[in-house]
């Protein structure tokens, strides 16, 4: 009797979790299919139908191999057929400028007044190719090691509540067109400017501290945190003087901490904090600004300059140290497209298509991070699929994108685009006939 009753329990379990599953799986749908009916307003029907079938391919196979994403996508045509439908797309001259405007566009209403959009720039490592257009010899951060690659500049909202929103993920490369990284830089700053009309704060970091870049970011009239070198020189008490010499001057007393989450535990790492107005001139025109200086404890000092919408110094002490802080999640933003949807094995040979490949892959990102926000907790807690190790609370504050990844691809499995066509609007008079008879008597 007690194993009747266990086989009848774990039975109701699994059913309960198949029903809950068809339920997620609708809303998922719902949430993909509102997204995509405003991207298709900046696109034509068959690039809106491309990029649809291109990003949910990615969403289910987990990959960005073009034969992959075909055949995820559970075409009626033939795989050659599909891909080739695929590559005449993709590398259409200027498409992945259109697909950041049209996403941009789409997504600029979840931005608010006092956000915030980090600028962060990265690598992608192709050490065994050789046809790839445009191969660059790049930097690995990882290993700190040189060899054939690509550059990314990657821009990233977070709103108020710590919620992510991929804005722009652009590829270039020395080797094909691109002049400088500073002129990257200042593009892509101008990029989101003129589609994110909002009143938000910049985050750079310390490697955007050099002469041109950073006399443009301190010209510019918006907000910002800027990283600086410790070499830096600001003018302090109408004195120009390096950071690393003003912040001996600088009484640190705030102290606030911070919460690193570890693959077992937490633990807290605290800072002594102070900040001072300082000056910057560009072209002899003085900007007041404030350099926020954080020293952590039996550690270096980091220094924040920054323009800020506070008052108080303590707000601005707050704010300058809490929005640095995300800036760990646009590094583990990075290895999650590089682990979970193995980035760095990307198969273009042109360099249009690889960007406008990047372009997709920041689109199918945005379901993840942003358009399913909502569903988060309800996907980790209801889905049936297990990704929670230990079932603890901790584990729905941390990165969670890894195991929304998975479960998305599980739950996409056995779906195909077409059911993510957005339902056309019913007129008002809901099909109704309203004939007009005459009658001669």
């Amino acid at each position: 009797m007690k194993m009747l009753f266990l086989l009848c329990k774990q039975k109701t379990k699994t059913l309960k979790n198949q029903l809950m599953s068809k339920v997620l799986t609708k809303q998922v749908q719902n949430k993909v299919s509102r997204y995509f009916l405003r991207l298709e307003n900046h696109l034509t029907k068959p690039e809106s139908r491309c990029v649809r079938e291109m990003s949910t391919g990615i969403l289910k196979s987990g990959t960005v191999l073009v034969n992959k994403i075909a055949t995820g996508i559970c075409d009626t045509v033939s795989l050659s057929q599909t891909t080739k439908r695929f590559r005449n797309h993709y590398n259409k001259k200027g498409l992945f400028k259109k697909l950041f405007r049209g996403h941009m566009n789409s997504v600029k209403g979840r931005v608010q007044h006092g956000d915030y959009i980090l600028f962060d720039g990265s690598d992608i490592q192709k050490r065994y190719a050789k046809m790839m257009e445009g191969l660059d010899y790049v930097k690995d951060g990882d290993k700190a090691s040189f060899g054939p690659g690509y550059w990314l500049m990657d821009v990233v909202h977070f709103s108020k509540n710590h919620e992510m929103t991929p804005l722009l993920n652009k590829l270039y490369s020395f080797d094909h067109g691109a002049k400088s990284e500073n002129k990257e830089i200042m593009e892509a700053i101008e990029e989101v400017d003129s589609i994110i009309d909002k009143d938000v704060t910049k985050i750079f970091d310390r490697g955007m501290d050099r002469p041109i870049c950073k006399d443009f970011i301190i010209a510019g009239e918006g907000n910002f945190i800027l990283r600086l070198k410790k070499t830096t020189k600001l003018i302090y008490n109408d004195t120009e003087t390096p950071v690393n010499k003003i912040s001996r001057k600088v009484p640190l007393f705030m102290k606030l901490v911070a919460t690193k989450a570890g693959k077992n535990k937490k633990h807290t790492v605290a800072f002594k904090c102070g900040a001072v107005k300082v000056k910057y001139k560009i072209e002899g025109k003085g900007h007041e600004l404030w350099l926020v200086v954080t020293k952590r404890e039996n550690g270096g000092y980091c220094w924040l300059l920054t323009r800020s919408p506070k008052e108080t110094i303590i707000d601005i002490i707050k704010e300058a140290f809490t929005a640095y802080g995300f800036r760990w999640k646009i590094e583990e933003y990075h290895r999650h497209i590089k682990s979970c949807y193995n980035l760095e094995d990307i198969q273009v040979k042109t360099f249009e298509g690889l960007q406008s490949m990047l372009a997709i892959l920041t689109i199918a990102m945005n379901i993840i991070y942003s358009s399913l926000a909502s569903l988060h907790i309800r996907l980790l807690l209801q889905s049936g699929i297990k990704t929670m190790n230990r079932e603890k609370l901790v584990e729905l504050r941390n990165f969670i994108y890894y195991k929304i990844s998975t479960i998305i691809k599980t739950l996409l499995a056995n779906m195909t685009p077409r059911a993510f066509l957005p339902r056309p609007k019913i007129p008002q008079d809901h099909g109704q006939l309203c004939l007009e008879l005459n009658y001669e008597l």
